[in-house]
């Protein structure tokens, strides 16, 4: 080669741009090697997070290849599907967000906080009241029986004040008395204070039949497994939708005096439980002993009465050994 060929080829060397891996090729570097080295450790995972979150956090290829890889690995980590959701919610569109949540809710079903926070994203991306309410709903559906499902309760209570709609709080306040959740005694008084402000709004007649004439005994007696709540509160106005009419709020009055009472008599019972479990949400550590002895205990008084039909012992009574759902690694 000529001595000006050769220096021409060096200074074309010189000049070449080095070629960097793009970010989404180092994180899939990253993870090629967490799975090659069979690392199925927590914290590896989440040092991974960081990284990116650290590196990358506008970059929602980057964003969404990390917390995919980490959410199959890891299914029912709650916060991370409520962190990717936040992610999708800063960078791309509503639709996006709710895939995300949609994922989300059909892994972890009963997390009460996954679903608050799904529904908070809702009342604020969705127009129509209707859709938020229906989301609240299927909420409900899977999580109203959990002992800290007040969280959702206040929530939903929230948005229908917000959207001034007596028959739909009249719903809700009764329905917050049908399972013994934390905070029980502090919606039997907001029911009994919705109960009285609708006796002030009917006729002075009407309302002399409801106050003071009513029996302890005829607001408790009877089997309310049954109740038909729906209807109740159909049967609170008259045909026009206007007015209240007095037997239906007496009857709305009873049943919900009727739920308390049950719901109370559970939660006397099961509050010491609940009141010991310091971990009340799935995570890959396994609990100590102490939290071990008191779910044992939990469960024992659970079969003992024969009620499964509340409370977070519900996921947990199918399971051969404890150690099945505390220790999911093992």
């Amino acid at each position: 080669m000529e001595p000006e060929a050769a220096a021409a080829a060096l200074v074309s060397d010189a000049a070449a741009p080095e070629h960097h891996p793009s970010q989404l090729d180092v994180f899939k570097n990253r993870i090629r090697l967490l799975h090659d080295r069979n690392t199925h450790g927590f914290d590896a995972w989440v040092s991974l997070i960081s990284a990116a979150e650290g590196m990358s956090a506008d970059d929602i290829d980057v964003i969404s290849l990390v917390y995919n890889s980490f959410l199959l690995e890891f299914p029912l980590c709650y916060g991370y599907w409520i962190k990717y959701a936040a992610h999708k919610a800063r960078l791309c569109t509503n639709r996006d967000v709710v895939d995300i949540y949609e994922q989300a809710v059909q892994a972890v079903p009963h997390s009460v906080d996954l679903w608050v926070s799904y529904c908070g994203f809702g009342t604020c991306a969705y127009e129509e009241p209707a859709d938020i309410r229906s989301l609240f709903e299927r909420a409900l559906s899977l999580v109203e029986k959990d002992y800290l499902c007040y969280r959702l309760w206040d929530k939903y209570i929230e948005f229908e004040t917000s959207q001034k709609q007596l028959i739909q709080l009249a719903s809700i306040y009764i329905n917050t008395l049908r399972f013994p959740t934390k905070k029980l005694h502090m919606y039997y008084e907001s029911f009994r204070k919705l109960v009285t402000l609708s006796e002030q709004e009917v006729t002075s007649c009407a309302a002399e039949r409801l106050s003071g004439k009513m029996h302890t005994s005829e607001m408790i007696d009877g089997e309310d497994s049954e109740l038909d709540i729906s209807n109740i509160i159909a049967d609170l106005f008259d045909q026009k939708g206007v007015h209240l009419s007095p037997e239906a709020l007496k009857r709305y009055s009873s049943a919900g005096e009727r739920l308390y009472k049950r719901s109370s008599k559970i939660y006397k019972e099961i509050c010491c439980f609940e009141a010991s479990i310091k971990r009340p949400f799935f995570h890959v550590k396994p609990l100590d002993e102490d939290q071990l002895e008191n779910w044992h205990q939990y469960l024992d008084f659970v079969e003992k009465n024969g009620d499964f039909d509340w409370g977070p012992c519900l996921p947990l009574a199918g399971c051969k050994t404890l150690r099945e759902v505390f220790d999911p690694l093992c």
